[in-house]
């Protein structure tokens, strides 16, 4: 149950973002991955701090130091895009940066901590013009998205966006609010997976207090596993469509992700949570 996980939110690369500043930090932070029971993880730097045609030499150098010191853990490119730069960035540069295989590619888009949700739907649906799914990273830091019954947040849901909810969030670590909200996400079966957003040692990985966490607040455990490892892995595998369709072509039911492989189901299996219902009020979760 707690091992296998793949992590598609890290700050792994050195010296790029507010992630490790060197690359001693970034195999510290490696070892902590691996012993959070991660097996595989996306890094995904701020997009604009870095050029984004260094990131595959970047990650080349990251999983050679990390065979060289017998950590084993996957890494693979990607990019944390903020969504007033979706615009910017160029076809090849947005290649660059995402995940999945041909005709099911998708970006990880940064919810905005700022809350400008007009700014965050405009670049997704630039995203999607473009041909790409859109994996919404800490959509619950993002708290006018939780406004109006979700309105903002299920606009993304029902136009095939997947909810990312940081494992940090539910154990606290953002604040009571930023929890609730991925309470509310976990108990409304509209979390699409589960990731870390590390930046070091000050924000490791907690994918398996995350996991426990859940679990407590009444969510089936192997579908809280899945959160963590399956759905993740399915993502980079089977990738996700533009309109939140598999790569099959299945139609998303209620306006929520459809199944694309290993159980990946998002935003429509309430069933799992056997003790909080949708609407109802976000149980406390002790601080850890």
């Amino acid at each position: 149950m707690q091992r296998g996980f793949v992590d598609l939110h890290v700050h792994l690369l050195p010296g790029v973002d507010d992630g490790p500043r060197d690359l001693d930090a970034t195999l510290e932070l490696a070892g902590l991955e691996v012993a959070d029971g991660i097996v595989t993880a996306t890094a995904t730097p701020h997009v604009a701090s870095l050029d984004v045609a260094e990131i595959p030499a970047r990650v080349a150098e990251v999983n050679a130091a990390l065979r060289d010191a017998g950590i084993p853990l996957t890494v693979e490119g990607g990019g944390e895009l903020a969504a007033r730069g979706a615009a910017r960035l160029s076809a090849d540069e947005l290649e660059l940066i995402a995940h999945g295989p041909a005709g099911a590619r998708w970006i990880l888009l940064e919810a905005p901590l700022d809350g400008s949700i007009a700014i965050l739907h405009s670049a997704a649906d630039t995203l999607r013009d473009a041909g790409y799914g859109v994996v919404l990273a800490h959509p619950e830091r993002c708290h006018p998205l939780f406004e109006r019954e979700m309105q903002g947040l299920r606009r993304e849901l029902e136009l095939g966006s997947l909810a990312q909810v940081s494992s940090s969030s539910l154990l606290g670590l953002h604040g009571i609010r930023a929890r609730r909200n991925a309470v509310r996400l976990l108990a409304g079966g509209h979390a699409g997976l589960m990731a870390s957003d590390a930046h070091g040692r000050r924000r490791p990985p907690s994918m398996t207090a995350a996991l426990a966490a859940a679990c407590e607040l009444g969510l089936d455990p192997l579908e809280a596993r899945a959160l963590c490892a399956e759905r993740p892995r399915a993502l980079l595998i089977e990738g996700l469509c533009p309109c939140g369709q598999a790569s099959d072509g299945a139609a998303p039911a209620n306006g929520a992700a459809p199944d694309a492989g290993g159980g990946y189901v998002a935003g429509r299996d309430v069933s799992v949570v056997r003790r909080v219902a949708p609407g109802a009020a976000a149980p406390s979760l002790t601080s850890r």
